[in-house]
């Protein structure tokens, strides 16, 4: 016997889940409420209060939600509306919003209507006929994805099957194809303008593009993040006269110098660089470099290895408050001057290799916390990006660098001491 198709029925929240969560909304705005009856009660379940216009046709009330969700039903305790059509968006612009629920009659009572997981920030009900218009309240429930804008419904449309299979089978938290939605939307926003073209072509060659825009929010997306990062450095340093930059490049230190004593892990550039050095960080410059790694598998390996070491320079220190060779402990002082992460910095990974395969699982990391006692990680962090870029414009680099067996650990040092003679010009060509 078939299964009967989802339809509005009437219900309560914990039968209609399909694995969501109630969301959090506001109301925005509305055409009219009346003194006694204001549009904010539509936010309690409260049958004693209700919103009303104490009018007969044509109002609305618009819903705003914390964040951008897939709105999988939308539940409405109506007190008089006779019709009503109920629309959504991921932008607040009512006139492109998509219809969720046509135009139709309104019943009088508690009405559970499917949204089919339906990409929006925004809710409007637009309410036709009524004796009076009036309602009591309104429930949402869905799945929040932070960070989701309109530029991604490409990619919505081609994993939005998956989702909601997965989410109606099971009810499952391992929702892999949820958890690379929520992973894109999160990371990639500040990427747009470079990733465009490949969102848009979803519809054509869907596995190339969905896979490329896996790695850029998976296994490469440390690179990326260092880029976002560094990358708002550049209003601070566009400020700077010509005339200091002249004279901080006559004051670039020697190789020797590198290894004097500096901060420890400091991750802030200097605020008066090179304007060349931060072609380096340039996002269309680290888009095209991982684009031509999703092409050739050899820069690839490299990019991989690259990522999990800045990976590790992101994390919290792992090496404070433990055990030094003598016994002791890092002095109080010392570890004073160690700038504790952002927990916003930190980048999980997921492993995509169900989805993918072995390219996107997670391998071991060896990591030697001594090194970092010795780094400027703000330049070994800056030295990795054109050890990338030389290894995308000199094939047979590359090919070295993907078939050396050493750990990339050990030669940071030495990355950072050859920062001041890279040849800018010669990386960058990719």
């Amino acid at each position: 016997m078939e299964a009967t198709p989802e339809r509005e029925r009437e219900g309560r929240g914990e039968e209609w889940s399909d694995g969501g969560v109630a969301l959090g909304f506001r109301v925005k705005a509305c055409s009219r409420e009346s003194s006694g009856q204001k549009a904010a009660n539509v936010l309690e379940p409260d049958l004693r209060s209700h919103w009303s216009t104490a009018t007969n046709t044509k109002e609305w009330i618009l819903l705003e939600l914390n964040e951008p969700c897939l709105v999988s039903h939308i539940r409405i305790y109506n007190k008089s509306v006779l019709e009503w059509e109920v629309t959504g968006g991921l932008r607040y612009k009512p006139e492109a919003f998509v219809k969720v629920r046509p135009r139709g009659e309104a019943p009088k009572r508690d009405m559970v209507y499917p949204a089919n997981h339906t990409p929006c920030r925004y809710v409007r009900i637009s309410c036709l006929r009524g004796s009076p218009i009036a309602i009591y309240f309104i429930q949402l429930t869905g799945i929040p994805v932070p960070g989701l804008e309109p530029e991604f419904q490409p990619l919505v449309n081609h994993l939005l099957p998956q989702i909601s299979s997965s989410q109606k089978q099971s009810h499952s938290s391992h929702n892999m194809h949820l958890q690379l939605l929520k992973d894109i939307a999160s990371r990639l926003p500040p990427f747009l303008p470079q990733i465009e073209a490949d969102l848009n072509s979803i519809t054509d060659t869907p596995e190339g593009s969905v896979r490329f825009l896996a790695l850029l929010a998976g296994p490469f997306y440390p690179i990326l993040n260092l880029i976002n990062e560094r990358d708002a450095t550049k209003t601070s340093i566009a400020s700077v006269d010509s005339d200091t930059l002249k004279t901080s490049l006559a004051s670039i230190p020697t190789v020797s110098s590198n290894f004097e004593a500096q901060p420890r892990r400091a991750r802030s550039p200097s605020s008066v660089q090179p304007a060349s050095c931060m072609l380096a960080f340039r996002s269309e410059t680290a888009i095209l470099l991982l684009r031509k790694a999703h092409k050739d598998k050899t820069l690839s390996i490299v990019c991989h290895r690259a990522s999990r070491v800045l990976q590790k320079l992101l994390e919290p220190e792992p090496f404070v408050d433990e055990p030094i060779p003598n016994g002791g402990m890092l002095s109080s002082e010392v570890s004073d001057e160690i700038p504790k992460s952002d927990a916003s910095s930190l980048v999980p990974y997921t492993n995509y290799s169900s989805l993918f395969g072995e390219e996107f699982s997670l391998s071991e990391n060896h990591f030697d916390g001594s090194f970092l006692n010795i780094l400027d990680v703000a330049a070994v962090e800056e030295g990795i990006l054109h050890v990338l870029y030389a290894a995308a414009s000199q094939p047979q680099l590359g090919c070295k660098l993907a078939e050396t067996t050493s750990d990339m650990w050990s030669v940071l040092p030495l990355v950072q001491a050859l920062l001041p003679g890279i040849d800018w010009e010669m990386t960058l060509h990719t």
